[in-house]
């Protein structure tokens, strides 16, 4: 469930009273609050509505956002943190583009009392005091929600189901855990024989490639597990080219909950889609508010997530901002 300012207060309120922080009253800090944030990229839709949830929030909060797009390019995100903490930033606030080599910069920010946030991706650093909260999805439980909707549909039948995986970007948070957690649900009841894995570094057309490999390399593949909607999408278009009817055979399972997603989903030509909020700027911005003015935040934050179906897919499009 998505956190609110409300909700986070709450959690606030509810502190430990002898925990170190808190507003001082006698002279409250003065504004305006500046966050610098620095995006691991424009890769998809998914991401660009990521970004469009921070930037809105941002402003209806106003909050100064010095915001940078990292382009898929890890050394230039980490100099962008260097250039916040040049900036003397409140809060710096970054989705990482690969999980290790954070070390230096964010000890850095910790020395320069500049507290950090992560947002959507999680690093692998085993001092976790470099940062003060992480917002996002659990990207394991969406592996194991692709699997258990996907085992389902093979429920009281005999043999195994093939399936090959399209990964996302190497040495992403989502590209390891979403693997994880698919292979260890699959390895429960053995019904999903995980075959093959091609990487498609999240976008569409990315995922077409990733499926003529695939398509080359295998000669029966039951069921794809798209690690983003785009790829998922590529991959339909790399089926319907080989003469295959994408979405019955093979079943397709994508994540993240996007419109074109769902659309495919209400064509029939993806299976299931678990949904990843790329909504993260209202939750992001109450944590940057209460930073600024002393609170404790929440560790971890979870995102929004559900299972569509061809069924609900009409449904759950209409709103959908992403």
């Amino acid at each position: 469930m998505t956190l609110t300012a409300a909700g986070v207060g709450s959690l606030l309120a509810g502190c430990a009273e002898d925990e170190a922080g808190g507003i001082d009253l006698k002279n409250p800090p003065k504004g305006p609050i500046s966050l610098g944030f620095s995006q691991v990229g424009a890769e998809g839709g998914w991401r660009q509505a990521n970004t469009n949830s921070i930037k809105k929030a941002a402003e209806r909060n106003r909050i100064d956002l010095n915001f940078k797009d990292a382009g898929g390019d890890p050394k230039k995100q980490i100099a962008d943190v260097h250039s916040f903490i040049d900036a003397r930033v409140n809060v710096i606030a970054f989705a990482p583009v690969v999980e290790t080599g954070w070390g230096e910069v964010l000890r850095r920010a910790r020395d320069a009392a500049i507290p950090v946030v992560l947002t959507d991706r999680l690093i692998d650093e085993k001092d976790t005091s470099l940062w003060v909260s992480s917002i996002g999805a659990e990207f394991a439980s969406e592996g194991n929600l692709a699997a258990i909707y996907l085992e389902n549909d093979y429920a009281g039948t005999t043999g195994t189901v093939n399936v090959v995986e399209i990964l996302g970007a190497t040495g992403a948070t989502p590209t390891k855990l979403r693997a994880e957690g698919f292979a260890a649900t699959a390895a429960k009841t053995r019904r999903l024989n995980i075959i093959d894995k091609a990487t498609g570094d999240w976008t569409k057309d990315g995922g077409r490639a990733a499926m003529r490999k695939l398509l080359d390399r295998n000669k029966r593949i039951d069921a794809v597990f798209a690690q983003n909607d785009d790829m998922g999408l590529g991959a339909v278009i790399a089926l319907e080219e080989a003469g295959k009817k994408p979405g019955t055979a093979p079943k397709i399972v994508t994540v993240d909950g996007t419109k074109a997603a769902l659309q495919g989903l209400a064509d029939g030509k993806l299976t299931y889609v678990i949904e990843c909020s790329p909504e993260i700027g209202e939750p992001l911005m109450s944590v940057v508010v209460d930073l600024f003015h002393g609170g404790r935040v929440p560790k971890r934050i979870e995102s929004d997530k559900a299972v569509f179906d061809p069924q609900t897919a009409a449904d759950a499009m209409t709103g959908r901002t992403y």
